[in-house]
């Protein structure tokens, strides 16, 4: 199957969460992506855009993030935009349960469930891709 992104665009407001969910799980049936990997792209979607929301803009915002999704070679990507401020969850290491607070593996996990995950810079925004 050829490379094919869809974006899905959303405030960086709570309320959001379960339309994007719903939106990455569609595209993802309609791209041809096992169930699991659907699963897996939607709970890294999610641990992205709650950090977003918490870190990048200290709360609920009218900012724009977008994610898309392609599926090539029996690889998903999922692609994540927001104009935070400059995070790059690629130059973070490992965390060890036992030495973290709640809610602090997100990026362990995301890390976890990815074959490969590249960050840049695009001029005011962090543009994340994460391959399954």
């Amino acid at each position: 199957m050829s490379a094919h992104f869809t974006d899905i665009s959303v405030r960086a407001r709570s309320a959001e969460l379960p339309g994007l969910l719903d939106a990455i799980a569609a595209l993802a049936l309609e791209l041809g992506i096992a169930p699991d990997d659907a699963v897996r792209l939607q709970l890294i979607a999610e641990e992205l855009f709650a950090n977003t929301i918490v870190h990048g803009h200290r709360g609920d915002s009218d900012h724009a993030v977008k994610v898309s999704l392609s599926h090539e070679n029996k690889v998903s990507t999922l692609r994540y935009e927001d104009d935070a401020a400059p995070f790059d969850l690629s130059k973070i290491g490992p965390k060890i349960a036992s030495t973290v607070e709640i809610g602090g593996l997100g990026i362990s996990l995301i890390r976890g469930m990815s074959k490969a995950l590249r960050h840049k810079r695009q001029g005011e925004s962090n543009v994340t891709e994460i391959d399954l």
